[in-house]
């Protein structure tokens, strides 16, 4: 009888094993323990009644300053997240990323954990709270941009965190279960910004290009990562970022796609912070198998609406019927020469400024865009170290050209290919061609830059060559 009932629980064990497994993957269970029910009861509970505070991922990066030293978490502090990334193909090592929400999410972040083949337990769609007393907001990589969650100060290195140990996950990470659809967000190329960073969006009219039809996602010569470009192709020119790939991903040797479609992919920065990339789970995120699109050139758009290229200007940037001006802070868009480029520019930067803040706008004169049916704006930026200050682009057409009201004006942040921290100071970006032919009326472009005299943002940007070019 002993025998039998050890063979029947063998048995048992055998069919529960068997029926968590499909084409030899092992499944997520969707229940969890009593014990980790009882933990994020509690949570849920505690978050109820306010003893526990539920922060949003959009408000826990504000309270850390890339760069600087890493904040440890005191107060007893929960953010909640759904899992965006999965290591199940290797191309992501010891991390995850998790946004505020399944659809249109608004923030996201990365964790850094010491865990291998962490979508066991934290699958694509998890729904994940971490209770962050005693654990830590910063980057791996000081300086990078890329704020992370954390187990400890890294030992070599004050400014920089480390993973969150094995020990430390049961007691801070509470898994819901709830496994949601994600719903990628749909996004520019151009415009993808350090807001987008750990979040799951979607590029429609993509394209690799040409030149590497034939080759793999990852170069046999590169150690760790490959970075391949991407283009998307827009009315007027194409927009292009960087897919990064892990030389360690199941599918670093497959042939990039040589048609056109779209990718899934989450949102992040290279290795040094210079640059966004991004990041697929698997070749399935890619569907590229239909015509390559195709774009138009300047020449299909002969009229010329606005045009400046600054080699009039001297001193503090004053051109007829434009704004330079000082929302905060002492400094101004100022005339200079590019050495490299032998060709004057504008320039703002807020470097020993001394100022707690700095926002500059330059503003163009009004642009009626009524009688044309296609406008394009596009410009070109540079950088001396944009160290965590911002350039943005924007339109308005309701403001009355009066400097009280400018922030009571519609201003649209338009999706603009800015120079990066990590582009050489030589190098000019072209910020691709921006349709802005969705606008009427008389529009205002502004180019406003945000920095102070922090040592961490103190950038320079310079601008130049600003054409709206039409139809």
């Amino acid at each position: 009888m002993k025998t039998l009932k050890t063979s029947f629980l063998v048995l048992l064990f055998i069919s529960f094993f068997m029926s968590c497994v499909i084409d030899n993957k092992i499944t997520v269970p969707e229940n969890l323990g009593v014990e980790e029910n009882e933990n994020l009861n509690f949570i849920l509970d505690s978050i109820d009644n306010q003893i526990i505070e539920l922060k949003s991922i959009k408000d826990l990066k504000l309270i850390y300053n890339s760069g600087g030293v890493p904040v440890k978490i005191v107060s007893d502090i929960v953010v909640k997240g759904f899992v965006v990334s999965s290591d199940e193909f290797g191309n992501y090592f010891k991390e995850f990323y998790m946004q505020d929400a399944p659809e249109n999410p608004t923030s996201g972040i990365k964790i850094s954990i010491n865990l291998t083949n962490s979508y066991n337990k934290f699958n694509y769609g998890r729904e994940v709270y971490i209770r962050l007393k005693g654990l830590y907001i910063g980057e791996l990589n000081s300086g990078d941009g890329l704020i992370a969650i954390g187990g400890n100060v890294s030992l070599t290195n004050s400014n920089e965190i480390q993973s969150v140990s094995s020990n430390q996950i049961e007691s801070h990470f509470f898994r819901a279960t709830t496994t949601a659809e994600i719903i990628p967000k749909q996004v520019s190329l151009a415009g993808l910004n350090a807001s987008d960073i750990g979040t799951f969006i979607r590029v429609d009219n993509l394209v690799f290009p040409s030149d590497l039809a034939g080759k793999a996602y990852v170069d046999t010569s590169e150690d760790f990562d490959t970075h391949r470009k991407i283009q998307s192709c827009q009315t007027l020119g194409f927009a292009s970022l960087l897919l990064e790939t892990s030389s360690f991903a199941n599918f670093a040797n497959e042939a990039l796609p040589v048609g056109g479609g779209f990718i899934d992919a989450v949102v992040s920065k290279d290795y040094d912070g210079h640059f966004l990339v991004l990041i697929l789970n698997s070749t399935k995120d890619i569907m590229m198998q239909q015509e390559r699109c195709t774009t138009l050139s300047e020449a299909d758009f002969p009229m010329v609406l606005l045009e400046e290229n600054f080699e009039n200007t001297t001193g503090e940037i004053r051109i007829t019927d434009w704004v330079n001006y000082r929302q905060e802070g002492t400094k101004s868009w100022r005339s200079y020469t590019d050495t490299y480029s032998q060709s004057k520019a504008a320039r703002i930067g807020s470097s020993s400024s001394n100022d707690a803040a700095t926002i500059t706008w330059l503003i163009t004169k009004g642009v009626d865009l009524d009688n044309t049916s296609q406008e394009f704006l596009s410009f070109k930026t540079s950088n001396s170290f944009a160290n965590g200050s911002t350039l943005e682009v924007f339109i308005s057409t309701d403001w009355n050209e009066d400097l009280a009201n400018i922030n009571l004006a519609t201003w649209t942040l338009l999706p603009a290919n800015i120079v990066s921290d990590g582009e050489g100071f030589k190098n000019w970006i072209h910020s691709t061609y921006i349709d802005v032919s969705m606008f009427s009326g008389i529009a205002f472009f502004a180019f406003k830059y945000t920095g102070s005299g922090n040592t961490y943002f103190d950038g320079t940007y310079e601008l130049d060559d600003i054409k709206i070019n039409a139809r």
